[in-house]
């Protein structure tokens, strides 16, 4: 649960102080790991978050296990559980062997720390500092990678890219300036404030530098959900005020030639132009637009049981030969857009198990976005942007795509989303 109140009473074995410190100390812990680890530092460091915070789960209060797990808390579970079950089970089906066990092990691990997180109590305080710092770390990193070593486009460390950096950049930034309803609400609100206004410009700077442009398709909803949770308790004044802000930060970012943001969006406007005109240069837009095509048709082929990975790529690769798409595109082993790679490897079970991961946080979140107090606004408005910012990165890539890569579902919309019976309470619902 995130709460101010960080400290439950561990076991009587310890003295009442010692139980307070461990179990400060195990939370924030994972915070900040959880935020630092997420871009700044190596992939493999995210482990650590499951596991912290399975111990501080254990140290719980016994009491506290009666009312434990709770509708919501399984419903999250649930829809990450049957993401992997899914995926695993598809591949068993398209007799691809037991290679989706090693593919789909994030999906149980992210289910185990998705209840440990409802077992435990997480200081609001240290969350959104782990975000906070985490965004201002990746910044840097990106910074460094494009001025001193000259990278043409920021991608963090390895098995990162550029896409999936800047991404996740973009979305830490994004869960910074969700923060803001809670920093307001405190006493020492404007230390606080900077420093998540600061992470939020940070996550849009990283965005920049990483050159990623599907991520920007879906800043207008991100921003009108920021609204909801922000903006209607504003004058009129500071609404004016923020919004010329903002307009005139992403002016800087496109007219700075350095960000290389202006080449991407003109490149990107060209190449839709070409592809209408019915130009045959193959360019980034266009590949995506082929791909799309071609992954619609053959779902329309397999709609139930789709092709699974291996025969999606001999499909489209066939398709080359016969001439009816590039053959250059049957090197690309997913299809860049998440419904469609769903649904094409895994059939309609892949698709609705895809939708149950987007719809259960957006659903349990989006109730809170414009109630409660600013402690549970800035949770629930965080809450529903993870799978907002899913739905927007799926739609030009394959985001998950890659949970092979992920120690502990990062690249999921279930990951980064908080302590379920807080959306509850923010909505001014009972149980489900």
């Amino acid at each position: 649960m995130i709460e101010e109140n960080s400290c439950r009473p561990l076991p009587r074995a310890m003295s009442r102080s010692v139980k307070e410190q461990c179990g400060a100390s195990l939370s924030a812990l994972a915070m900040l790991t959880l935020g630092a680890a997420t871009l700044a530092l190596p992939w493999g460091v995210l482990i650590l978050v499951p596991l912290l915070l399975l111990a501080a789960a254990w140290l719980g209060e016994e009491g506290q296990i009666d009312a434990f797990p709770r509708r919501e808390d399984l419903l999250l579970v649930a829809a990450m559980v049957l993401q992997g079950l899914t995926w695993v089970g598809m591949l068993l089906v398209h007799g691809e062997g037991t290679a989706g066990l090693t593919e789909a092990w994030p999906f149980a691990l992210v289910a185990v720390a998705l209840l440990a997180f409802a077992r435990a109590r997480v200081p609001a305080t240290w969350l959104w500092a782990g975000l906070a710092l985490g965004s201002l770390a990746a910044s840097a990193w990106a910074l460094w990678q494009r001025v001193i070593e000259g990278t043409a486009r920021a991608n963090g460390h390895e098995p990162l890219h550029a896409i999936l950096f800047g991404n996740l950049g973009l979305l830490m930034g994004l869960l910074c300036f969700a923060g803001l309803s809670w920093s307001f609400a405190r006493r020492d609100r404007w230390a606080w404030s900077l420093l998540l206004i600061a992470g939020g410009l940070a996550g849009l700077l990283t965005s920049a530098l990483s050159g990623s442009r599907g991520g920007w398709i879906g800043l207008p909803l991100a921003i009108w959900v920021l609204y909801r949770g922000h903006g209607r308790r504003l004058s009129l004044g500071w609404r004016v005020t923020l919004v010329a802000a903002l307009m005139a930060l992403l002016g800087s970012l496109y007219a700075m030639p350095q960000t290389g943001v202006a080449t991407r969006v003109d490149n990107a406007v060209n190449s839709v132009r070409q592809y209408v005109a019915g130009d045959d240069e193959m360019t980034s837009v266009s590949a995506r637009l082929e791909m799309w095509r071609g992954s619609s048709q053959l779902i329309l082929e397999r709609p139930l049981l789709g092709w699974g990975s291996s025969g999606y790529q001999a499909a489209m690769r066939e398709r080359g030969a016969e001439g009816e798409q590039d053959p250059a595109l049957g090197r690309f082993w997913h299809a860049h857009n998440d419904i469609l790679d769903a649904w094409v490897k895994r059939g309609l079970p892949g698709l609705l198990a895809l939708l149950a991961l987007y719809f259960a946080p957006l659903w349990l979140f989006a109730r809170g976005v414009g109630a409660g107090s600013g402690e549970q606004r800035a949770l629930a408005v965080a809450g529903t942007l993870v799978p907002v910012a899913f739905i927007d990165f799926g739609l030009t890539y394959s985001f998950l795509a890659y949970p092979d890569h992920d120690p502990v579902g990062s690249l999921s919309p279930g990951a980064l989303t908080l302590r379920l019976s807080d959306a509850r309470h923010a909505t001014g619902h009972g149980e489900m």
